[in-house]
Formats: C-alpha cells, structure tokens, sequence
C-alpha cells in the first residue's frame, strides 16, 4: 500500500459528500453545455477552442484525482475519457449545429492525462489539503 493511500485510509475527506455532489454537477454542467444548441462562448479567456477543451477536462480531472485512491487514478481517468467521447459522439448525432471534433477528443484527452499525471507526481490529496487548511478535518 503507498504512503498516500495509507494516508487516505486514515484521514478521509469529512465532506466527502460535498466534493462528489459538487464533482457530479459540474459533469451534468459540462455535458449541458457541450450538447446545447447554442454553446456559450468563452472567447474572452480563451483564444482557442482547444485550449479551452484541455482546461475544462484539466479541471474535470483535477477534481476527481481529489477524490479518488491513488490506485483508482487509472480507471478514473479511462471513465472521463470516455465521458468525453460519448460526448463527442452524441454532438456528431445531434443535427443541431454542434458537430464532433475528434481534436476536442484529444485535447480533452491530454486536458486528462496531464492531470492525473500530476496528482500521480503527489498533489492528488489537493482536497485533503483544503480540508486541513480550512480545519475541517475531524
């Protein structure tokens, strides 16, 4: 067992519930804006689409590595992946002006990787961490 999954054995997250509700509505978020009709624009922060495809999944899968043992990164992120494909697949089969863009895919896929690859290198007790400083740790 590592040192960061003994850790987590014994001080998980109090609000542990929060975090998951706070990371299931912003996949609800991400899938409503990636399948309406007219998506919001964000071109004020970022100047490329792709940019902004790897900063949303970033985020995506800073917050889960936050979430998850060290042992379930893998599988955490194969499913945020996919999350993203379905996504893509469904706005290539909507017909309402949104069209799949498979370098979305892969900048979702590196937004990703990169994240948890980070968490991997040892900032994936971010939560934990935020819990402590605030001391709202039991």
């Amino acid at each position: 067992m590592s040192v960061e999954s003994q850790y987590l054995a014994q001080h998980r997250l109090r609000f542990w519930w929060l975090w998951w509700a706070l990371g299931w509505a912003m996949l609800a978020g991400t899938v409503n804006d990636s399948l309406e009709r007219h998506p919001p624009h964000f071109t004020e922060f970022f100047y490329s689409d792709k940019l902004m495809h790897f900063t949303g999944y970033f985020l995506l899968g800073t917050w889960f590595a936050g979430l998850v043992d060290r042992r379930r990164y893998l599988m955490t992120a194969a499913l945020l992946i996919a999350f993203s494909g379905v996504i893509e697949i469904a706005q290539g089969l909507m017909h309402w002006g949104r069209q799949a863009e498979w370098l979305d895919f892969l900048a979702n896929t590196l937004g990703v990787s990169t994240s948890f690859a980070i968490a991997y290198a040892g900032l994936g007790m971010w939560m934990i961490w935020i819990e402590r400083l605030l001391r709202l740790q039991k």
